[in-house]
């Protein structure tokens, strides 16, 4: 899936994460959406041209030369230790009273981009770090194709309409 997409599943899930959940308060909204939409698009690091990695080229090229596209970053383990590492990294410095929402954030948002890769035909390694475990799919939608097109405007327009409905 293209970053667009990724972002417009982080926006949804951040919503129906704050309908549905009384564990962030009123000020950590912001910091909990922001975290949700960066681990939305997160486990791209690992890929040369995508859009978190022309960001961060230091890191996403560090992170490069350990995994492949859809490796170890699309792991469910890896991402829950890294959201752990963040959480108790965020827990001792000014920010601890954002460590939580920040970092369930990030995992958050990080597992709606493994819920949409999961729809391309090259699938998750969600069992990783088992050595040629299968990779899970649900569907073989291509990348950029008519059907993600109408993914990401589906999310966009449910996402528009859960914001109105808050209003």
């Amino acid at each position: 899936m293209q970053y667009k997409t990724h972002f417009a599943g982080g926006a949804l899930i951040t919503l129906a994460v704050l309908h549905h959940t009384e564990y962030v308060s009123p000020e950590q909204v912001v910091p909990f959406a922001v975290a949700t939409l960066i681990g939305s698009v997160a486990p791209d690091i690992d890929h040369k041209n995508s859009f978190i990695s022309n960001r961060l080229k230091p890191f996403g090229f560090l992170v490069r030369r350990t995994t492949t596209h859809r490796g170890a970053t699309h792991s469910p383990l890896i991402i829950g230790l890294f959201s752990l590492l963040l959480f108790s990294g965020l827990e001792v410095t000014e920010f601890s009273s954002y460590a939580y929402p920040i970092a369930f954030g990030f995992f958050v948002g990080a597992l709606s981009h493994l819920l949409l890769d999961m729809l391309n035909p090259q699938g998750v390694p969600l069992l990783f770090p088992i050595p040629k475990a299968k990779r899970f799919r649900i569907a073989h939608f291509r990348t950029g194709g008519l059907v993600e097109r109408i993914i990401f405007i589906t999310l966009v327009i449910v996402t528009i309409q859960f914001l109105l409905n808050a209003l």
